[in-house]
């Protein structure tokens, strides 16, 4: 009995040491392909970039001349985009400010085109001031 189970053992173990090193080669197989995608990206945007074209066929360089071309429409688009939305920020920000200086006109008309300051010293002067102007031309000649 003790013999039969050190073979299941030694078959079970065997088993899934198998599996185990199976799973680790296929992940090593994974990597090794996710390098070598890499690798091609980083090439083709190198070659999006302008750099190492020498290696480029004639077919090649057309392709990556219409992907430059799309990629550059679509930065002009976004650029488009984005400068619409600021116009549009601005007229919003001009209409208001035309808004508080057609309020601020209209309290000015209301109130006579005077600060609130000068309102109160003027009705300061009256209070003090005699009411005929005789007042004045003898203050002139007082002083002369």
């Amino acid at each position: 009995m003790v013999e039969r189970c050190e073979i299941y053992r030694r078959e079970y173990f065997a088993a899934e040491r198998s599996q185990q090193e199976q799973y680790v080669q296929d992940l090593k197989n994974e990597i090794a392909v996710m390098v070598k995608r890499i690798e091609l990206l980083k090439t083709r945007c190198r070659k999006l970039m302008g750099q190492d074209l020498d290696s480029c066929s004639m077919e090649e360089l057309k392709e990556i001349t219409i992907q430059i071309e799309k990629s550059l429409t679509i930065v002009r688009s976004r650029k488009a985009k984005l400068n619409e939305d600021e116009i549009g920020k601005l007229k919003a920000e001009i209409a208001r400010e035309r808004e508080r200086l057609n309020e601020r006109s209209r309290l000015h008309e209301m109130f006579e085109e005077k600060p609130m300051w000068m309102q109160s010293r003027s009705l300061e002067s009256e209070k003090s001031a005699p009411s005929s102007g005789l007042w004045k031309h003898e203050h002139f000649r007082c002083r002369n």
